[in-house]
């Protein structure tokens, strides 16, 4: 999840010096691809870390925190993108960079673990 963050966030902030249209729409691609994957691990981490009993509760929180993220993103881009492109660029590169941060300081590493339950 943090490498996802990090790729997105090297590519976004590589869009400020994007001149030729085939790049910016390949960096584009990248950002996009690379999100959509940290997007996606929310679903895979969130149940491995919570035993059975928080286990919907926690998965429903992360999903939802997660979502309302990908409501916001149009329109801060649109609200944003009227003064300058920088200020949207900056922005999600801030976020992304902040998301590696959190995604490097999660306590538990759920390689190899089997899942908690309770009983």
């Amino acid at each position: 999840m943090a490498m996802e963050f990090g790729v997105f966030a090297l590519f976004s902030f590589l869009l400020i010096f994007c001149v030729k249209r085939y790049w910016l729409t390949t960096f584009i691609f990248i950002s996009r691809a690379f999100i959509s994957g940290a997007f996606q691990c929310v679903y895979v981490y969130t149940p491995e870390v919570y035993p059975t009993t928080l286990r919907a509760l926690g998965l429903g929180a992360s999903s939802s925190m997660a979502r309302l993220g990908a409501i916001v993103t149009p329109f801060i881009a649109q609200v944003a993108s009227g003064d300058s492109l920088l200020i949207p660029i900056i922005t999600y590169s801030f976020a992304s960079l902040i998301g590696l941060v959190t995604a490097l300081s999660l306590p538990i590493e759920t390689k190899g673990r089997q899942m908690m339950e309770t009983h």
